[in-house]
């Protein structure tokens, strides 16, 4: 009969330290149903990679219209969590982590700060083994209600290390050689109105 008592006793003290150390994810009441217009930049390379995108957060959920497409990645939409929150001050300010999949088994670790309407981060686009294959930033702003994704990309050369730094002053693209019949008539007029 001890036994039993002993066991029944085991039983109900591992179930109330299971249900004690049990944690749930808290769930999001800030993010979730939020969507974000950001501008996210590549690093790295030859040329600089620029591309508009949406992030959006909904029921644990994090996703980004721009890398959902098969040409940019094809990674679908996967879990995050709010890592740190700062409700005091009057621009409530929360940091997140989330990490979403393609099918070659590929990673894209998406880690930011929202604070206010705007939110920063950055974006490491990983291999199966978790070697870093790109890395982004971004930048945004709240979407408003109405507002549309417009996908836009854009590619900039990085200037060379061989070339010269600008000295600031501004260059007049018309060479005191190359000027034209109004240019010279004009300069005529100015100097004769000094002469008199």
């Amino acid at each position: 009969m001890n036994t039993f008592k002993t066991i029944a006793t085991l039983i109900v003290f591992t179930f109330f330290v299971n249900s004690i150390f049990a944690q749930k994810k808290v769930k999001d009441a800030y993010l979730n149903k939020k969507s974000y217009l950001i501008e996210v930049t590549m690093i790295g390379g030859k040329k600089t990679k620029i591309f508009s995108d949406e992030l959006g957060f909904s029921s644990g959920k994090i996703k980004t219209k721009h890398m959902m497409m098969a040409d940019n990645g094809g990674f679908v939409q996967g879990d995050y969590e709010v890592t740190k929150a700062d409700t005091t001050g009057e621009a409530r300010t929360f940091d997140f982590k989330g990490s979403i999949k393609n099918s070659k088994e590929e990673y894209l670790v998406i880690k930011g700060t929202v604070f206010g309407d705007m939110i920063d981060g950055t974006m490491t686009w990983e291999t199966s083994k978790h070697k870093v294959k790109t890395e982004m930033t971004f930048t945004g702003n709240s979407k408003e209600k109405g507002q549309k994704f417009v996908p836009a990309e854009k590619t900039v050369s990085k200037p060379s290390s061989n070339s010269k730094p600008s000295s600031g002053k501004s260059i007049d693209s018309k060479s005191p050689e190359k000027k034209t019949k109004e240019d010279k008539s004009l300069d005529d007029e100015i100097l004769n109105d000094d002469l008199e």
